[in-house]
C-alpha cells in the first residue's frame, strides 16, 4: 500500500443474502447495531475467514423463503508462514493476523462507514490482527487514516515487508496516527510502486499489550 491508484475503487455491486438456518448454522453474530432505521447483524465466519453486515429483519424471495440481506462484506486471508514478513518474529507470532483481500458495501450505504466498521469489529471484538493490500484506492487510503486518527481499542503501524521492520526501520515502531509518519514513507502514487512493500498493521491495543509484556 501503499501503491496508491488515484479515483474509486471499481466495487461490484453487492447480491447476496443468506436465510435464516443458513446465517444461524454458518455464522457468529458478533454485535448488533442500528442506523438509517434498520437494525443489522454483524456476523462472522471463523473458518474462511469472512465477516459481514446483514440486515436482521428477513425479505421474502421470490421462492417464498425468508433471507437475511447483506449490505457489506470484508474478505480475509491469512499470510503464509513461509511469506518474506516472517523476519518479523514479534508479529508472526501472532497467529491471528490476516490480510485484506477485498471489502464491498453498497452503493446506497457507502456514507455511513460501514468498511471502517468491520475493520474496527474484526480487531477489537475478536482480537484480529489486519494487515492492508499492497494496492489501495483513494477511499482506502482514507479508511486506514480514519482508523489511524480515531478507533477507540486499535493502533496502526507502518510495516516494511522487505526490510522486515516497522517504521522508523531501526527496531522501534512507531504508532501511525494519521499524521505522525510522513504521507511520502507511505504512500507512492501509481504506476511508482516505490512503497509496494509496504502495508499498514491494526492490532488491538491491550492485545498488543499482552504480548509485549510476554
Amino acid at each position: 500500500m501503499p501503491v496508491l491508484i488515484r479515483g474509486d475503487s471499481k466495487m461490484i455491486v453487492l447480491d447476496r443474502s443468506y436465510s435464516t438456518a443458513t446465517l444461524a448454522r454458518r455464522f457468529e453474530i458478533i454485535d448488533e447495531i442500528h442506523f438509517n432505521n434498520v437494525d443489522m447483524l454483524v456476523i462472522y465466519d471463523e473458518k474462511i475467514p469472512f465477516i459481514a453486515i446483514a440486515e436482521a429483519q428477513t425479505r421474502t424471495d421470490n421462492r417464498g423463503e425468508k433471507r437475511h440481506h447483506v449490505i457489506a462484506t470484508l474478505e480475509l486471508s491469512r499470510r503464509k508462514n513461509d511469506d518474506e514478513i516472517l523476519d518479523v518474529r514479534e508479529f508472526w507470532e501472532d497467529e491471528k493476523a490476516f490480510q485484506i483481500e477485498g471489502v464491498v458495501v453498497n452503493s446506497g450505504m457507502r456514507d455511513y462507514r460501514l468498511a471502517t466498521l468491520l475493520y474496527e469489529t474484526l480487531v477489537t471484538k475478536k482480537n484480529l490482527t489486519l494487515m492492508s493490500d499492497n494496492e489501495q484506492y483513494t477511499g482506502g487510503r482514507a479508511l486506514w487514516k480514519r482508523l489511524a486518527q480515531d478507533s477507540a481499542g486499535l493502533v496502526v503501524f507502518v510495516l516494511d515487508t522487505e526490510k522486515g521492520q516497522f517504521y522508523p526501520y531501526d527496531g522501534t515502531r512507531m504508532r501511525y496516527d494519521g499524521v505522525s509518519i510522513p504521507e511520502s514513507a507511505i504512500w507512492s502514487d501509481h504506476p511508482d510502486k516505490t512503497h509496494w512493500p509496504v502495508v499498514l498493521i491494526a492490532q488491538n491495543s491491550e492485545r498488543l499489550s499482552a504480548l509485549a509484556a510476554r
